[in-house]
């Protein structure tokens, strides 16, 4: 059984869990980089947005410092972000302008969509009387996000890292998680898409966690859909 007898909440990872940009992130710097003078290809720059993403997220893991590698705040996640636009797009005319533009365009709620199964997920589980959390390793924009996708405005609890000042899979991340909905660490299920970040530095932490696989097959354990969440509710 994926939710367990002993949880009380479930929170859940944000991008690649409950929502997605729409369109793709490599098609929004395609598209805003032309305008700023970049002759990459579509293709080159999507790829190198997953490779700059890769590194930054590596870059974390690898520090050598355990009590700074994951440290963040909102100047971390813009300069983060700023080092990712540079390294993707480094053709550009005006790197401050498309940094800014690309910055203030995931902002917005009509970027990001979420899953198809979030709305009737979050309700079942809702109405089962569990406790709903975010938990993302994002920056203050998640709020605007967030209050603008109905399926998500009334999940209270967000824990962002920058807010934190940690970032997943740090265990000060998860203790505020913990500290906010109130109970023990192993009352919480995190469901999240990324194995060291959401499953192993949950666990790490004391928490239940189950990785959601959207991309292949899953393997045991795993899940491919939300909605797997609400199955051995519903039966």
């Amino acid at each position: 059984m994926i939710v367990g007898d002993s949880c009380r909440w479930i929170a859940f990872d944000a991008v690649g869990t409950l929502i997605h940009p729409v369109p793709a992130a490599g098609d929004v710097y395609h598209r805003v980089a032309q305008k700023y003078g970049s002759s990459l290809a579509a293709n080159e720059v999507a790829r190198r947005f997953r490779q700059a993403f890769r590194d930054s997220e590596q870059g974390d893991l690898s520090h050598p410092d355990d009590g700074a590698r994951l440290a963040t705040s909102e100047d971390c996640e813009h300069e983060r972000w700023r080092g990712i636009v540079s390294a993707v797009l480094d053709d550009v005319h005006d790197v401050a302008g498309c940094f800014g533009e690309l910055f203030q365009y995931f902002a917005q709620p009509a970027s990001w969509r979420c899953f198809r199964e979030v709305a009737a997920v979050l309700a079942a589980l809702d109405e089962h009387g569990y406790g709903l959390a975010i938990a993302s390793n994002f920056d203050r924009r998640l709020h605007s996000v967030c209050d603008g996708l109905p399926e998500l405005r009334k999940i209270g609890i967000r824990i962002i890292s920058s807010e934190v000042g940690c970032r997943k899979p740090g265990r000060r991340f998860f203790d505020a998680l913990v500290a906010k909905a109130g109970c023990r660490a192993d009352e919480i299920l995190m469901v999240g898409d990324d194995p060291a970040n959401d499953v192993e530095g949950a666990r790490q932490a004391g928490l239940q966690a189950v990785l959601i696989n959207r991309k292949s097959r899953p393997d045991p354990g795993e899940i491919a859909s939300l909605a797997e969440l609400i199955t051995p509710l519903e039966s």
